[in-house]
């Protein structure tokens, strides 16, 4: 659980953990040197319960070295995610171990999720679909829309996640590290609602893209380093004719989303041009996932 400034947030992510049916567990909380309460309510957790390991890092690092460093801590055989301002439902964890434990090939189990709003709408989270066919056929489904990507908060066997995973952060590096997995097995769903995560507001993306980049001009193409990585950075996977349509279409997407809010004069000639591409695509590389 890394967390930065959660102190409105964290206790009930940690309690969720610590409400697990499954209780032959280690909760690693890294305090990205919050300036809040978040400190105080962590060490609180800790000195009560054995099973937490908490570390408060120096300095401020980022979002993705933070991640990086609950991973690197793990030293159970299955590793899952949990941001601060998220939760888990009690039967999460025993019912995807379950399905780990019992498949073999299966390199991921994430329950079906569901979002909340602060203003209290709710709504189903749309990525965490299966991926039960062959490698081929999982990453073309994966790409051809990730989502929200909730997958990323599953359950996972930790040696295929820390294989995978990127050195360094960039916009996306989530979605390269789903990605990535398939190359070592298939993603199981549970078919029931055992995650709830707090959405965030569409204009944190864009923010995320303006802070990630320090040039405007790669801030029109975002998923970039994403593409550069799934191309080249020896993930294993297969690089069809229809991986590279599906990745050439991600990135107009994600263009065209930045520009609608950022020139949004502009962002009406590559809408169109987007929606051209998303036909062709089809066309040319037949039904999604095949």
């Amino acid at each position: 659980m890394p967390a930065f400034n959660r102190a409105t947030t964290v206790a009930r992510a940690v309690e969720s953990i610590l409400g697990q049916t499954l209780t032959d567990l280690e909760l690693i909380l890294s305090d990205n040197a919050s300036t809040d309460g978040t400190e105080a309510i962590c060490r609180r957790y800790a000195d009560r319960d054995a099973r937490i390991r908490y570390t408060r890092q120096p300095t401020t690092i980022g979002a993705f070295e933070n991640f990086a460093f609950v991973l690197g801590a793990a030293k159970a055989p299955l590793f899952m995610w949990l941001s601060a301002d998220d939760y888990a439902l009690p039967r999460l964890l025993e019912r995807a171990a379950a399905v780990l434990d019992a498949k073999p090939d299966v390199v991921c189990c994430v329950p079906r999720v569901e979002f909340f709003s602060l203003d209290g709408r709710r709504w189903p989270s749309s990525g965490t679909f299966p991926l039960l066919d062959s490698v081929r056929a999982n990453v073309h489904t994966f790409l051809h829309d990730p989502r929200d990507n909730s997958r990323f908060y599953g359950l996972y066997r930790r040696t295929v996640l820390q294989q995978v995973s990127p050195a360094t952060g960039y916009y996306a590096v989530d979605w390269t590290v789903a990605a990535a997995t398939l190359a070592h097995g298939r993603h199981w769903e549970l078919d029931d609602v055992l995650l709830v995560r707090e959405a965030s507001e569409p204009a944190r993306y864009m923010r995320l893209i303006d802070e990630s980049f320090p040039g405007r001009p790669s801030r029109l193409f975002p998923l970039l380093p994403f593409t550069r990585t799934v191309l080249f950075g020896g993930l294993g996977l297969p690089l069809t004719v229809r991986t590279l349509w599906l990745l050439l279409r991600l990135n107009v997407i994600l263009h065209v989303m930045y520009c609608r809010r950022r020139f949004p004069r502009y962002s009406g000639v590559v809408e169109r041009l987007g929606i051209a591409l998303d036909r062709l695509t089809g066309r040319l590389s037949g039904t999604p996932g095949r």
